[in-house]
């Protein structure tokens, strides 16, 4: 079985990425010696210490013998003693060990997206973990002996600014490209661009390509920030991360090379200078990098709130929801509001709901409610308007309006609609239904106590009709009053009948064969002047109802129908299997979705005036003057 390390990780593998990194490590130190300052051993910049942390921070605390590897194999090849180096090695370990674990402590993102991620890698890796590396490794030099105790302090900035700036250039760019970018080709194109500028601006700054005693006391070294800013800006921390590099790698280069703003100083200032300068460089990058990959997360973050809100108030079935501004002119108009009113969103934006959907008198109340608003910032009690839709349709809505702050001084007014046209329908039938009970109870108690004074007035006059000689002349007296409580009787009759006294006696029955029969009947009602016609189906289904109770229905409403036809017309009687759905039950709440059988009853009158319509089904109510007893359609209903 093959040994693991505590990771669970292959030990061949373990063994294998910490002999990569040193030989990395050992290649890296190569090239920064070649400006070293003490004997090979303190240099401008140290490649491995960015390497190191970068390496630790991506592979984890497994690589350190990587480091410690590299650092003693790097010592042990520059002309100082074999003891220094065990001592450089555990310093070096030390400071990516550190800087590593403060980072994690402080849960360091190493992507440098956040301004928070940057300044944590100036203060814990850049700026302290670096003190041990260079305190441990200019202390062991001195002990053998490499310098005098007065270039301690000056070999001792040196190292320590060296790691500095390896943990700001070098470290960045291992940990943000260990990502690499997503980039289209314009994108591509336009990064190949930057770095390009980036690498002349440099040059020309650095190289030496402009005298420098033709630009003094101009700081040359500052053009460099355009083009630093382009690719902070543009791409981030990717394009800040690659600019940094180039700028850092080309300037130090220069400079040591004899050439550039700074090469004209003494070496000490001439370090410190070019040590600022990539300082400045490199916070400033990164600091404009995080700030834009911040702002672009909060406008993304922004646009995906604004989209989510807007697909809350466009999506929301059954509540209308618009916005208004200070004015009272519609803002946006949110899909339910489009379904609910049947105005599209391009129709209403800019104006007031005067000019399209309420009413002169509603819309003042409206934007007195608006101004309200936009006074107190407080919200108004919720209000029922009656509306018109684009059909002409009348609508009855409850609103609820409410002030929402969009910027210094500015408020909108939101308005929540929710239609109760069905509930204000429900509301009014319930009332009538209830009044039409009250007065069915009434009616019921009526004549009741009614019909035993006609009992007894016909009972009294029938005997006295009988005591009489045929030829008295009171006998016609008596029979027109006979007559006149047969007519009473008969209104009684309708008034139980509305008052639902009378008992009822449902069963099966087919209506077709109903109307059959009641013919001839319904002929002699509606006279030669009125053309009776049945349109019958076939296979109508059987119901189940009181006979009685219907052709009492059918009767009243041929009655009514012939009164509306003076001149003649024709009535028409209809039947039918139906099945209704969900939508069409919602216009006669009392009935559920399902089959029924249809009874049509219609006629070529002059019809009803609508200022009639909410009143045919009340009782004693009628048109007909001295001719009605308004229980027609009562009983009917």
């Amino acid at each position: 079985m093959t040994s693991r390390a505590t990771t669970g990780r292959p030990l061949w593998r373990t063994a294998l990425y910490n002999a990569v990194l040193a030989a990395v490590y050992v290649a890296t130190a190569r090239l920064g010696l070649l400006y070293g300052v003490v004997e090979g051993n303190a240099t401008l910049l140290w490649i491995p210490t960015g390497l190191s942390l970068a390496a630790v921070l991506l592979g984890g605390y497994h690589l350190l013998p990587g480091v410690g590897l590299g650092a003693f194999l790097t010592v042990t090849s520059t002309p100082v003693p074999k003891w220094v180096a065990p001592f450089v090695s555990v310093g070096n370990m030390l400071e990516a060990y550190l800087g590593a674990f403060l980072l994690r402590k402080v849960q360091f993102d190493r992507a440098l997206q956040r301004v928070r991620d940057v300044w944590n890698l100036i203060r814990w890796a850049a700026l302290f973990s670096t003190l041990f590396s260079a305190t441990i490794g200019v202390t062991t030099l001195y002990a053998a002996g490499k310098f005098p105790a007065s270039l301690y302090p000056k070999v001792w900035l040196i190292w320590w600014l060296g790691n500095l700036i390896s943990n700001l250039v070098v470290a960045p760019v291992l940990l943000v490209w260990s990502q690499p970018p997503r980039w289209q080709v314009r994108q591509l194109i336009e990064f190949a661009l930057v770095t390009l500028l980036t690498c002349v601006i440099t040059l020309t700054a650095f190289g030496g390509w402009i005298s420098s005693d033709s630009v003094q006391p101009y700081p040359l070294a500052f053009i460099v920030f355009p083009p630093l800013i382009w690719a902070a800006q543009r791409f981030e921390a990717h394009g800040s991360t690659a600019a940094i590099a180039l700028i850092a790698g080309f300037s130090i280069w220069m400079t040591v090379s004899g050439r550039g703003p700074f090469s004209g100083f003494p070496l000490q200032e001439s370090l410190i200078l070019l040590w600022v300068f990539v300082g400045l460089v490199t916070v400033t990058a990164l600091i404009l990098a995080s700030s834009a990959s911040e702002r672009r997360r909060a406008e993304e973050s922004l646009q995906q709130a604004y989209a989510q809100i807007y697909q809350i108030i466009n999506n929301a079935p059954g509540v209308a929801i618009q916005g208004y501004d200070q004015e009272g002119r519609v803002t946006f108009w949110n899909r339910a509001s489009e379904e609910l009113y049947g105005f599209s969103e391009p129709e209403v934006l800019g104006k007031r709901l005067g000019e399209f959907l309420l009413s002169e008198r509603d819309a003042q109340e409206f934007d007195r409610l608006v101004q309200q608003i936009v006074q107190t910032g407080q919200p108004v009690p919720l209000r029922e308007w009656e509306t018109r839709t684009a059909t002409g349709t009348p609508r009855y809505i409850i609103s609820s309006l409410f002030p929402v702050q969009i910027g210094r001084g500015r408020v909108q007014v939101i308005c929540m609609d929710v239609d109760i046209t069905e509930r204000k329908q429900l509301e009014a039938q319930l009332l009538r239904v209830q009044r039409l009970e009250s007065i069915g109870r009434l009616a019921g108690g009526i004549a009741h106590d009614f019909n035993n004074l006609l009992t007894a007035i016909a009972g009294y006059a029938e005997s006295a009709q009988a005591r009489l000689p045929a030829e008295h002349s009171a006998n016609e007296d008596l029979q027109r009053l006979l007559e006149t409580v047969d007519r009473a009787a008969e209104l009684v009759h309708h008034l139980l009948a509305f008052a639902r006294r009378q008992p009822l006696q449902p069963q099966q029955i087919n209506l077709n064969e109903l109307l059959q029969r009641m013919v001839p009947l319904l002929h002699r009602l509606l006279g030669k002047q009125v053309d009776l016609r049945l349109i019958t189906a076939a296979d109508l289904k059987s119901v189940r109802a009181d006979p009685t109770q219907v052709e009492q229905v059918l009767m009243n409403l041929a009655i009514n129908a012939r009164d509306a036809m003076p001149s003649g017309g024709i009535l028409t009687i209809q039947t039918a299997n139906v099945t209704l759905d969900a939508n069409e039950v919602q216009k006669m709440p009392e009935l559920s979705p399902g089959e029924y059988v249809m009874l049509l009853v219609s006629d070529t009158g002059t019809g009803i005036p609508p200022e009639h319509i909410d009143h045919i089904f009340e009782p004693f109510f009628t048109t007909k003057e001295e001719t009605g007893t308004g229980l027609g359609l009562a009983v009917v209903y």
